[in-house]
């Protein structure tokens, strides 16, 4: 079986340690005003929810982005979790912690709009 260059690998590592390292530094805990008016309230009851939304969302990505990096130190990084054949190098810098190839993907894709109807 094909593996990725240890370059690229690496190339790719880094890219996941900054996104990691941003994701960390970020926080989501800003002061809302929740006193006042009740457009006020309002308001404060929105950012809330967009806050949390935010930070839900930043914590899958984190996951993804851990998934990626274990991967990468038991070798098994850029290999497909469906078909087990080697996901091209061009998607894994597009989106470093794709676990599917083009294929599966699009094969996932159309099964899950298949169950929406």
């Amino acid at each position: 079986m094909k593996k990725l260059n240890k370059k690229a690998i690496e190339k790719i590592k880094d890219i996941l340690l900054a996104q990691k390292k941003e994701l960390q530094s970020k926080f989501y805990n800003h002061e809302i005003d929740i006193e006042g008016d009740d457009t006020d309230k309002i308001q404060g009851k929105i950012i809330a929810t967009v806050n949390s939304a935010l930070s839900s969302r930043d914590k899958e990505k984190l996951q993804r982005i851990e998934s990626a990096l274990k991967k990468i130190e038991e070798k098994t990084f850029g290999i497909c979790e469906e078909c087990g054949e080697l996901i091209s190098e061009k998607r894994l810098e597009f989106n470093p912690w794709f676990a599917m190839c083009i294929s599966c993907s699009e094969e996932a894709e159309l099964q899950n709009k298949r169950k929406a109807l």
